[in-house]
């Protein structure tokens, strides 16, 4: 028989509220508890006062002044005595009560020879342990006034206590257990047969910032203490919810043959097909669910909210909204985070980042007139990894400023060596949405010029239409900036997307570059046939310069160039080249008429 069946079941639960209340609070780390003891010695004029909390086998003091060590042996402990009793125990004479005279305590350092401690109650009958007092000599009994300070002084230790576990295990905005609540009620449980873990967001990281910015913070506040609700009437009484980061709440649920998990999760997502309201305004959620069996090998608690996490995002992109968890999609969030925690360590290496140039040509006299800079990344370990992966997560973060500093400096100073030769070249750089929004790329790109004393008109910016639609005016501000510096403003990837002629209109570019999905099923007759023909035509009559993406083979070069396009880039021409081989090709005398690459 183990000592645990022993335990009373009273004292099961009294360990269970410590352990509850206090197993995560270090001795001496609290500031409130720390005073509460330093005016509770003051008080009394003794010289040590401790918050002595009883655990299984030690008295362990949360806050103490007077006595050096953190916790004692359970033997030696005063506290623990009459534990269930709320009254103050009062000891006037150690050496004359048989219960403490043989206590090392007493017979040796400290030399306690007075002690009273009134009970940390947490309820009638279950004390944590005591808040009490010692000195080295004896002490007349304490009177009336005296035991009611200790009483009330141990009843805020108590709400003290009570106040740190909220703090630490719920989260504020809706009262529910976070996810440490959750980790430690997950460890608290050893069976898990047939129990299942439960993701839901209401909303995508997106969808919540376009509400904060266009409603205010208190009004999203508002919306996730609706979904909360909304959750609390849809999920069986059995299913305790917590809170997850900013998005999620998590619950974990255990099917039947009432209820199947497949059954909660379609309900889940019904509950949320409807507007939630904030406010008195309805809000339609963007829900996303994920599900992870418990009865898997899916280790700590922290690493099930994150497989759970990985795949949410994807269950929000699928018809029914919730998904099962997918190795596979944990695998490319796993490489996701891996690369983009790479990233900064890739900027400051010298041998993992490089630019490539691929010729952008004049189609009508096929010169070689611009190059457009393109950024490549040979990982230490993964290789070589496509600018399609990587620059996509390096836009989530601040990251993309740096790689676009990065490669602003870099082709400044290729420029500047290209220049020395007697090469007269110009460079386009891809430029992202949060590079637009501010002044900071004008500044580095200004350094960057005088730095290497290149010329404005040697660069192009390009960027993607969706950066217009970010925060038009700004974008349209800094655009007008660098197009007085005498920079060229380029458009790409036109025509694959939402295209508003209204902005074409509206700031200073210089050329329109036509995605090259428009050239990929180019057939005389069809539908891209025409659109191309339209959008040149179109491109021109506002006077920019019309670039063609794509061009691939013979008929896209001849097409291209009778309908009035007036450059082209494409491995027709060239592919990407280091700038060694783009200097050698630029210095041959094969032209640009037929395929290099």
């Amino acid at each position: 028989m183990t000592l645990t069946n022993l335990i009373s079941p009273q004292e099961r639960s009294r360990l269970v509220e410590v352990d509850r209340l206090t197993s995560d609070l270090e001795s001496g780390s609290d500031p409130v508890l720390n005073s509460i003891v330093t005016m509770v010695s003051a008080y009394f004029g003794v010289p040590t006062v401790m918050v002595s909390i009883i655990e299984g086998e030690y008295q362990v003091f949360k806050a103490r002044v007077g006595m050096e060590p953190a916790c004692t042996p359970l033997e030696m402990s005063f506290c623990s005595h009459k534990l269930e009793d709320a009254d103050v125990l009062e000891v006037c004479d150690p050496l004359g009560d048989p219960r403490f005279s043989e206590n090392p305590l007493v017979k040796g350092t400290p030399f306690i020879r007075y002690y009273a401690g009134a009970p940390l109650m947490i309820r009638p009958g279950l004390s944590l342990g005591r808040l009490c007092v010692i000195d080295q000599k004896a002490h007349p009994p304490m009177d009336e006034r005296g035991q009611t300070l200790l009483r009330d002084a141990a009843k805020v230790v108590v709400a003290r206590l009570e106040s740190i576990h909220r703090q630490h295990y719920f989260e504020p905005t809706t009262g529910l257990p976070n996810h440490q609540r959750f980790e430690a009620d997950f460890f608290a449980k050893s069976v898990r047969h047939n129990e299942v873990a439960i993701l839901i967001e209401p909303l995508s990281a997106s969808g919540m910032d376009r509400l904060v910015k266009a409603l205010g913070v208190e009004f999203y506040i508002n919306f996730m203490l609706a979904s909360k609700e909304m959750l609390l009437g849809t999920l069986p009484d059995a299913a305790r919810l917590y809170r997850f980061g900013n998005l999620g709440f998590v619950t974990i649920f255990k099917p039947s043959d009432a209820l199947s998990l497949q059954g909660l999760l379609n309900g889940l997502v019904a509950a949320f097909s409807r507007p939630l309201f904030s406010a008195n305004v309805p809000v339609f959620p963007d829900v996303g669910i994920s599900a992870l069996e418990l009865d898997r090998d899916v280790g700590a608690p922290r690493e099930i909210l994150r497989l759970m996490a990985s795949i949410t995002d994807t269950a929000r992109a699928s018809e029914r909204r919730w998904l099962d968890y997918d190795p596979a999609i944990d695998l490319s969030l796993r490489r996701s985070t891996e690369l983009l925690n790479a990233i900064e360590a890739a900027l400051i290496a010298p041998d993992q980042l490089r630019l490539v140039y691929q010729p952008r040509v004049d189609l009508a006299s096929n010169r070689c007139v611009t190059v457009e800079a393109l950024l490549r990344w040979k990982h230490p370990t993964l290789g070589e990894i496509s600018p399609a992966e990587f620059i996509p997560l390096a836009e989530t973060t601040a990251s993309i400023r740096h790689i676009t500093r990065w490669v602003v400096r870099h082709v400044c100073e290729q420029l500047a060596l290209w220049h020395s030769q007697g090469l007269d070249i110009t460079a386009s750089v891809n430029v992202s949405a949060i590079d637009l929004t501010d002044g900071l790329l004008f500044d580095e790109l200004m350094a960057a010029l005088r730095e290497f004393d290149v010329r404005p008109q040697h660069l192009e910016l390009e960027f993607t239409e969706s950066v217009l639609i970010t925060d038009f005016p700004a974008v349209q501000a800094q655009l007008k900036r660098f197009r007085d510096l005498g920079v060229a403003i380029g458009i790409d990837d036109f025509g694959s997307g939402y295209s508003n002629w209204a902005y074409l209109r509206q700031i200073p570019a210089t050329s329109v570059k036509l995605d090259r999905s428009l050239l990929a099923d180019l057939v005389p007759g069809n539908s891209e046939w025409h659109i191309v023909r339209g959008l040149i035509s179109l491109v021109r009559d506002l006077r920019l310069t019309v670039v063609a993406e794509g061009i691939e083979t013979e008929l896209h070069y001849h097409l291209l160039r009778g309908w009035g396009c007036e450059q082209g880039q494409g491995y027709y021409f060239a592919k990407p080249l280091p700038p060694v081989e783009l200097v050698a090709l630029l210095n041959s005398s094969n032209g640009f008429g037929a395929s290099t690459g």
